[in-house]
């Protein structure tokens, strides 16, 4: 395979394509692109190859070299979210990275063993253990005689990511890396907020929303929320009784309803109504985790994602909800530069120890 100039990677949403290509040695974006997913093409398995064959043609221009490889960032509801904890005793008093990298294969081992119907997307180390002693990195000047890693993985399922590697590669184009885009998002959103003590970051997509508990930087908890944007397309769909695409126009110019010459005085209140009700619905469901903690005051609540655009529009007030929240305005090349930032910081970590 011949030495390429960019790193591409591509966002597969359900509502929209993203790609950005990132200099190799630069690694700074040059060329990005972006195209929508109308109604009639999602889940169409033929309508999504002939977007991706387009985006690959056009990134190829822009690039002026052919495309091989990718990291695809994808979001699915059959994501699993394990945790593991792996206990050792040892001879040696010092670690080394043979030691880790023993426990690290293990930890994947039972994972494959007992979840042979998934694979791994990514692996985080928690917490080490020595002694009883926790520490949140690894403490290879320490002597200890027991030892234990804390370890939470990402599954998906192999079907899913087979069906993917099937579509890119009737463009010649080999996935190098999946990605899991919420929770790289919420690790590239959370370095830019100040207080970083205790963060709930909440991705309202599509069809889902993706839930991320953060305590000192590190992610606590997880859940994924049966419930996103579309939901309430759908809701307006069926109330008023027209196409989902009429839906998905009012809802996108909310902030215009009042002038709105197509709905009766009526139907605009009823509009109202239900994405009051739905957003309020979402945003309980999304922060459970507060039920758990002590003082919900002390907790950030930022949200993102497509989903999340009602959030700001001007009747945001009328929606009832007892927390302070946090908006955050995503672009695409962020989001396909959170996961180039992810892939160097697992890179970082387990480069000598996997």
């Amino acid at each position: 395979m011949a030495n390429k100039n960019f790193h591409t990677f591509i966002d597969f949403g359900k509502s929209a394509i993203r790609a950005s290509s990132f200099n190799k040695e630069t690694k700074k974006v040059e060329n990005q692109l972006e195209l929508t997913i109308k109604d009639n093409q999602s889940n169409n398995l033929s309508s999504e190859e002939e977007l991706i064959e387009d985006l690959i043609f056009n990134l190829e221009k822009k690039n002026g070299e052919y495309l091989d490889e990718i990291s695809l960032m994808v979001d699915s509801s059959d994501i699993l979210f394990i945790s593991l904890s792996i206990y050792k005793k040892s001879d040696e008093k010092i670690l080394n990275d043979n030691f880790l990298k023993n426990i690290i294969n293990e930890a994947k081992y039972e994972i494959n063993k007992n979840y042979p119907n998934h694979e791994i997307v990514h692996l985080i180390i928690k917490n080490f253990y020595l002694d009883e002693k926790k520490f949140s990195e690894i403490p290879k000047s320490l002597s200890h005689n027991k030892f234990a890693i804390e370890f939470n993985f990402f599954i998906y399922p192999k079907l899913f990511l087979e069906n993917l590697r099937k579509i890119f590669a009737k463009q010649n184009v080999i996935i190098k890396k999946f990605i899991f885009s919420s929770y790289s998002k919420s690790i590239f959103y959370l370095d830019k907020i100040p207080d970083q003590r205790k963060v709930i970051l909440v991705d309202i997509g599509f069809e889902k929303t993706s839930a991320f508990l953060f305590e000192n930087k590190q992610m606590q908890q997880f859940k994924i929320l049966p419930i996103g944007g579309n939901h309430i397309s759908k809701d307006i769909s069926k109330i008023l009784k027209i196409e989902i695409s009429e839906a998905d126009e009012i809802k996108l110019n909310f902030n215009n309803i009042n002038d709105n010459k197509n709905l009766r005085q009526d139907e605009i209140e009823l509009v109202k109504k239900i994405i009051f009700s739905r957003t309020e619905e979402l945003l309980e469901t999304s922060t459970f985790f507060l039920k758990n903690n002590n003082d919900p005051k002390n907790v950030k609540l930022v949200f993102f994602g497509n989903g999340s655009k009602i959030l700001d529009s001007k009747f945001k007030s009328s929606i009832i909800f007892n927390h302070d929240i946090d908006l955050l305005d995503e672009n695409y090349i962020d989001i396909c530069l959170s996961g180039l930032d992810l892939i160097n910081s697992e890179r970082d970590t387990f480069v000598n120890k996997s």
